[in-house]
């Protein structure tokens, strides 16, 4: 903490930014920050493209599919965009979890959080 902008500075100088090339020492990794938005949107698109058939969740005693669920969330993946999926942690969801999970869902669906962005989902 008494280093944070020293740190982010040193991130920023970085060339190449990835979970690979990181400047800052953290034993507390979140798995549902390790991509940045422009990786999870190429990631969730990739999904639609080629596995729209594949069951990801069951809600409200159904099973639904990648397609169904963006039908019934009313979009689409010509609609995703970096703005569009919002998921960016700052300053204010270090050290409080609960602020990081309202802050990391997907277009704001906890459901999409579920399916991208968790390890024990229907899909594992």
């Amino acid at each position: 903490m008494l280093n944070a902008d020293r740190e982010f500075l040193s991130q920023k100088s970085a060339p190449h930014r990835d979970f690979y090339n990181v400047r800052k020492v953290d034993t507390h990794v979140h798995h549902s920050a390790c991509m940045n938005q422009k990786h999870l949107l190429r990631f969730i698109k990739s999904k639609l493209r080629k596995e729209p058939d594949e069951v990801v969740i069951f809600r409200d005693w159904t099973y639904l599919t990648l397609e169904e669920v963006f039908k019934s969330l009313d979009l689409s993946g010509y609609d995703l965009n970096v703005d569009l999926l919002d998921v960016h942690a700052d300053k204010s969801t270090f050290h409080r979890f609960d602020k990081f999970n309202l802050k990391y869902n997907p277009c704001g669906q906890s459901r999409l959080r579920e399916i991208f962005l968790k390890q024990d989902n229907l899909i594992q």
